[in-house]
């Protein structure tokens, strides 16, 4: 269609529609808006979408943290979880659209995909995000759209609206995959099947060779490894170590983990089991090892008190763990994501503003060492922490 009064066409932004979300009959359309949910198809697409995100990390920080209007944002937000028709995820954001001052004509306008009662730079912004989730990563959106969105927001809103829609897209994909699952015989707190697959081919990325050797060197005798993934550890133990127990809840990790033992310098034994109830006697071990697992167990405090307990008095407790930023920018986009409640859906469990570090002094332990740095994939990784905190002799 050609407006009298443009030298080029009408846009759909400045039409007012979003044609993949209007053409849908009420009957079709469930409450996330779609009539399919849109999910992912196999491990490499979601490690691909995954990367792509987190390469934008310094990007969504900032929609997060002034950059975008709160309000246009949300919108944003509500737009891509319709179009992906993840129901759960457009129910969570419509509530938090409206504590943000988004009118249910607006809400109602972004469910049937009618954008005339949005603003014209909410009209742009939502049809880029939209064209974006559509398009998943690898394609441009479309010309007219990329043209309408620049003519109404600054080059920063729009790479971070492109940011948010990515984001958005890899939790709304992430969470109807494992929707579609469904509960099984099997699944418990450990089993989160997508996650343990993606983590496989990303856990290499998240700290180094050196930095799991500098974890466990100097260890000796019986060491319990909590939360031990695919094995990524094994490779280091020390040869001093007399043996290794390693707990890993998820099914398909420990799977993995039981290979790389095969492969081990030292003895050792994968079994299943869950941080905060391990079968094992009171001082049992020499020394404990937690890797990337005390952001994700469920009580942080009834975990590190078994870690406590199974300790020898005077026995070593080595972290590697992620833990809240020491600045204020970074530590109010972690608690943003935590409290979104999808960075836990797609990390199983994962909170990524716990104080680690306080945590485990207030456990009883004596903190003795701490090395902070910053570890990941993408440009700005998040801070980790390596350190040795010591039970204390006696009682």
């Amino acid at each position: 269609m050609t407006s009298p009064n443009r030298s080029r066409p009408e846009t759909a932004a400045e039409h007012g529609t979003v044609s993949d979300v209007s053409e849908l009959g009420e009957s079709d359309r469930g409450e996330g808006g779609g009539c399919v949910p849109r999910r992912f198809y196999s491990v490499g697409e979601a490690t691909r979408d995954l990367a792509d995100v987190l390469l934008r990390g310094p990007l969504l920080a900032r929609a997060y943290t002034g950059g975008l209007d709160r309000r246009l944002r949300e919108r944003v937000m509500v737009a891509v979880s319709q179009v992906n028709a993840c129901s759960e995820c457009a129910r969570v954001h419509r509530r938090w659209a409206r504590r943000a001052g988004v009118s249910p004509t607006e809400l109602e306008a972004l469910r049937v995909g009618d954008l005339e009662h949005l603003d014209p730079r909410s009209r742009a912004a939502v049809s880029y995000a939209v064209a974006r989730a559509e398009r998943r990563f690898a394609e441009p959106v479309p010309p007219d759209v990329e043209e309408s969105a620049r003519e109404h927001l600054t080059a920063g809103e729009v790479d971070q609206v492109d940011a948010v829609a990515r984001a958005m897209t890899l939790a709304n994909l992430s969470l109807s995959t494992l929707t579609e699952r469904g509960p099984t015989r099997r699944t418990g707190i450990g089993h989160h099947p997508v996650f343990a697959r993606v983590w496989s081919h990303t856990s290499g990325k998240v700290g180094s060779a050196g930095e799991r050797s500098e974890l466990l060197a100097g260890l000796s005798g019986r060491v319990l490894e909590v939360g031990a993934g695919d094995g990524r550890n094994f490779a280091h133990y020390p040869e001093g170590v007399a043996e290794v127990l390693a707990v890993e809840p998820e099914p398909y990790l420990r799977r993995l983990a039981s290979r790389a033992a095969l492969e081990a310098p030292v003895q050792i034994t994968v079994v299943d089991g869950t941080a905060e109830s391990l079968p094992h006697d009171d001082g049992a071990f020499d020394s404990v090892v937690t890797s990337l697992v005390l952001c994700s167990v469920v009580d942080q405090q009834i975990a590190l008190a078994e870690l406590h307990r199974v300790l020898v008095p005077g026995g070593e407790l080595r972290f590697f763990e992620h833990v809240i930023a020491e600045g204020t920018f970074g530590q109010a986009v972690q608690t943003s994501l935590d409290r979104s409640g999808i960075w836990p859906q797609l990390g199983a469990g994962c909170h990524l503003a716990r104080d680690t570090v306080a945590a485990i002094a207030d456990a009883g332990f004596s903190v003795e060492q701490v090395r902070r740095f910053t570890s990941g994939p993408g440009p700005v990784g998040p801070p980790f922490v390596l350190g040795i905190a010591r039970r204390q002799p006696g009682p």
